[in-house]
């Protein structure tokens, strides 16, 4: 347990943009603190003005971060290399060294196998276009969903999405709406849960929620509503920090810990 600040303590961190509701710094301090590991966890909220003026500050004395909306893409520029998985995707949520990786994609993975094993053949819609989309979308595509189809506000975020899968081997395109008919898995990428209609939800085997405050979405209870397998944000959350402490220490607490100690803390609901 981490007693106190020296000159051996290590630095760690979360890049984004109005972050104040983040609950990493409380799952990574608490993490250091069980494992006795000397580092602490810090937030940086910063506009895009100043990311561009610290970042390549922060890169030099930060021993690892994570990064979030809306610097996922932004990052990699500044990074000496990324690993394959995020040079695919082409966004960033882990930095160790000046190094990128894409826990979010290993989250959705595992989370995936463990729910519901082998989706070889199903159409996956995704809700988004963003950082998360893109993990989610080729975590899904490399576990075997046969399509990808993007619903997405903006056409020509959609249009860059689905550009980038094709590129890579998987088919992908751009729908208004769910209007596959049955075996699909959906994915909430977006900051609203709301956005997936409920007809959607009927008809999934697996549903995908990013957003974890509260846990419980709109989309979750209509999940639990019809009896439908989900994994839901808080899930993903701890999953992908558990993944992020595996490539700083190769070592990390079990997600379940993690979980119970948020809340036990009521730091979620």
């Amino acid at each position: 347990m981490l007693e106190e600040i020296n000159y051996d303590t290590k630095l760690f961190g979360l890049i984004g943009k109005n972050i104040k509701y983040t609950l990493s710094p409380y799952i990574h301090n608490f993490s250091f603190r069980t494992l006795g590991i000397n580092a602490v966890y810090l937030v940086f909220d910063l506009d895009e003005m100043k990311f561009n003026r610290v970042i390549n500050g922060i890169l030099e004395i930060m021993d690892g971060l994570n990064v979030t909306i809306p610097y996922k893409e932004e990052v990699m520029k500044y990074l000496d290399n990324t690993d394959p998985y995020s040079t695919r995707i082409q966004a960033v949520n882990t930095i160790y060294k000046k190094s990128g990786y894409n826990t979010d994609y290993l989250a959705i993975k595992n989370l995936v196998r463990k729910k519901i094993g082998n989706i070889s053949g199903y159409e996956c819609y995704i809700y988004g276009a963003g950082g998360a989309a893109k993990a989610a979308a080729f975590a899904l595509s490399e576990l075997g969903c046969s399509s990808i189809s993007i619903v997405n506000r903006t056409r020509s975020r959609a249009d860059e999405l689905a550009k980038l899968l094709t590129k890579n081997g998987y088919y992908a395109s751009i729908k208004e709406n769910c209007n596959s008919s049955s075996n699909i898995i959906v994915v909430n990428s977006t900051p609203n849960p709301s956005v997936v209609p409920e007809n959607c939800i009927q008809k999934s085997v697996l549903v995908i929620e990013f957003v974890y405050r509260p846990v419980e979405t709109e989309l979750i209870k209509n999940a639990k509503k019809y009896d439908i397998k989900y994994i839901d944000g808080l899930e993903i959350l701890v999953n992908q920090a558990v993944e992020a402490e595996k490539i700083w220490f190769n070592k990390s607490l079990p997600d379940e810990k993690i979980i119970e100690y948020l809340y036990a803390r009521k730091l979620v609901w």
